[in-house]
């Protein structure tokens, strides 16, 4: 049964961070506030982890799961290479609603479909930025199981499978958004493959500048 923290005023925000942490640095799995929606996460690497999030959201091992990092340094330590243009974007749109895919990294030992690109993304919510700072990349995907919405509502969060899930972080009622845009940066040209929360003709205007074709 999971342990519901509320982390609205700041003795219960270290006591949020504190039990989060300990969770997924045991490979459990964690309910956290994200911008627009409440998502899943766990220790990037810890197989026991991922495979956890994987039957929490009816996943297969071929699917790559989005990885969330604290600050752009992070995202070197994960991916094999990080093209300048997309360094630039991580410059001006992180933290944000924005998902890079890159390259991954090959000789990490981690639950990652061999020769798929890599999710990342720096998001923006306070208590999620703390607790990668403290944790280091998390595993992610949206907290919602197959066939619910997205939940953006702490109502909302009884719905989640209480017996697969370790702690639920509520942190209040979020505002619903279009979720986040996604660019595909492995290639020699970065493609919008998703539009979301960011402008896609700004963004490739963005992209343009730093000498890159749209």
């Amino acid at each position: 049964m999971s342990v519901r923290v509320e982390a609205g005023d700041s003795q219960n925000r270290e006591r949020a961070i504190s039990m989060a942490h300990s969770t997924v640095r045991r490979g459990g799995l964690v309910i956290v506030p994200t911008e627009s929606q409440y998502a899943v996460v766990t220790d990037a690497f810890s197989p026991r982890g991922t495979s956890l999030l994987r039957e929490y959201k009816s996943l297969g091992p071929q699917v790559p799961l989005t990885v969330l990092v604290p600050n752009a340094a992070a995202v070197s330590g994960i991916t094999s290479s990080i093209p300048h243009v997309a360094k630039e974007i991580m410059e001006c749109y992180w933290p944000g609603e924005l998902t890079l895919l890159l390259s991954a990294g090959t000789t990490l030992a981690w639950d990652h479909p061999a020769g798929a690109p890599i999710a990342v993304r720096m998001p923006r919510h306070p208590f999620l930025l703390e607790l990668l700072h403290v944790s280091g990349p998390l595993a992610s995907s949206s907290a919602q199981q197959a066939g619910m919405p997205p939940i953006a509502l702490a109502g909302q969060l009884d719905a989640c499978d209480m017996d697969s899930v370790s702690v639920i972080i509520a942190a209040g009622d979020l505002v619903a958004g279009s979720g986040s845009t996604v660019i595909d940066c492995t290639g020699q040209n970065p493609t919008v493959l998703r539009e979301g929360a960011l402008n896609t003709a700004d963004l490739m205007d963005f992209i343009s500048q730093r000498g890159v074709p749209s």
